[in-house]
């Protein structure tokens, strides 16, 4: 448990939680463009299945 006190772990793990939230976000405008493209009636369908496999 030694690795809870060293500052690279902790570093490196807020690098990792600042990468997924910005994957993230790149994740929701990727999805929202294409889903913009599809009919009207499909794209609440498309935004549901992006947000449960996502």
């Amino acid at each position: 448990m030694e690795f809870l006190s060293s500052p690279e772990a902790w570093i490196s793990l807020l690098t990792l939680t600042v990468l997924e939230i910005v994957l993230g976000i790149d994740n929701i405008i990727f999805i929202s463009i294409l889903s913009g493209k599809l009919p009207a009636d499909q794209q609440k369908k498309a935004d549901n299945w992006a947000w449960l496999l996502q």
